[in-house]
């Protein structure tokens, strides 16, 4: 199978553009400002995806089966400090990728976000009406409603939450977030009253790819890891798998003592993965799993001797060939 996959050299693309590999598809990596570093049998291609002409040219020349779209601003912070180009990325390029995968009779792979819902409820099912807090969100859902109105029966919307794995930056995920500010001598103040539900990077895009071969599911669907936790449960979880000091390292906190404003925070942001998940090959992972493929962020291991005696052994990456 050709599967164009863009955004290839974030957090999530990159992972993807493995998971492909691993699958024997023929994967071209696009990918922006940011250089990426991939095995030599993935062809790369540098393009601006607000170029709407640009993207139009190169889809239609390449004519793929399959496209996944793990391009976008993916940060409130982000949005609200450029909001046009929000609506660029979040919006208006899945609506032209959308068009023109339908157009080829290709199958349309785009990731959305937990944060369309309001947090109020828990346990949201993918039927459920989404109702946004934040600008971030408001882009996303605009590009998910164009999604399936542009891209019919071939295409698949994926909301997805909290990303977890070992990025190339070592800055990107969940637990990387956290050991840059334990490094710094920070105690992070965590939410006990925020539920969400982590998901594995490498997990999540092994989804992405099992999707392009399924033709028989379009919609609107949910993936995350099977594990509804606490903001403070996940970084009581994640500080006690690497042996680091609870007490240390995390405070406890709330709304309460945080103020009002913090009470603009979703919630609750649990998933249904019913139907998607007795659907699919992929099976979505329990917290432990999820543990078990972190390891101690570049930058980090001196501290980390430190304070633990652990020496840190880095391990190759597995299924590709460089």
């Amino acid at each position: 199978m050709k599967v164009i996959i863009t955004g290839a050299a974030g957090f999530l693309g990159r992972e993807t553009v493995f998971s492909a590999l691993r699958r024997g598809f023929d994967v071209t990596a696009v990918f922006h400002k940011n250089e990426i570093f991939l095995p030599p049998s993935v062809r790369r291609m540098r393009i601006d995806l607000t170029d709407t002409g640009a993207l139009q040219s190169f889809i239609l020349q390449e004519f793929p089966d399959a496209v996944i779209n793990c391009a976008g601003i993916t940060s409130i912070a982000d949005a609200e400090a450029a909001p046009a180009r929000a609506e660029q990325l979040n919006a208006a390029l899945p609506r032209t990728l959308a068009m023109l995968a339908n157009h080829i009779s290709g199958r349309f792979i785009h990731v959305s976000t937990d944060m369309v819902f309001d947090g109020d409820k828990g346990n949201y099912e993918h039927t459920d009406m989404p109702l946004p807090r934040n600008l971030y969100a408001q882009t996303k859902l605009l590009g998910e409603r164009d999604v399936l109105k542009f891209g019919k029966n071939n295409a698949v919307v994926i909301r997805t939450t909290l990303l977890s794995g070992n990025s190339p930056s070592g800055k990107k995920s969940l637990h990387e977030r956290l050991f840059a500010e334990w490094a710094q001598g920070k105690k992070t103040p965590l939410f006990e009253e925020e539920i969400r539900q982590p998901v594995s990077v490498s997990n999540l895009a092994d989804v992405l790819v099992e999707l392009c071969e399924r033709p028989n599911l379009s919609g609107v669907y949910h993936w995350s890891g099977n594990e509804k936790l606490s903001r403070y449960e996940i970084g009581v979880r994640i500080a006690e798998h690497f042996g680091l000091p609870v007490e240390k390292c995390i405070e406890k906190t709330n709304y309460e003592k945080i103020g009002v404003a913090a009470k603009s925070r979703p919630r609750d942001l649990s998933f249904i993965l019913h139907p998607l998940a007795g659907k699919l090959k992929t099976r979505a992972q329990c917290f432990d799993e999820i543990l078990s493929e972190m390891s101690v962020p570049a930058g980090c291991e001196a501290w980390y001797e430190s304070v633990t005696g652990r020496k840190v052994v880095r391990r190759l990456v597995k299924g590709v060939d460089f």
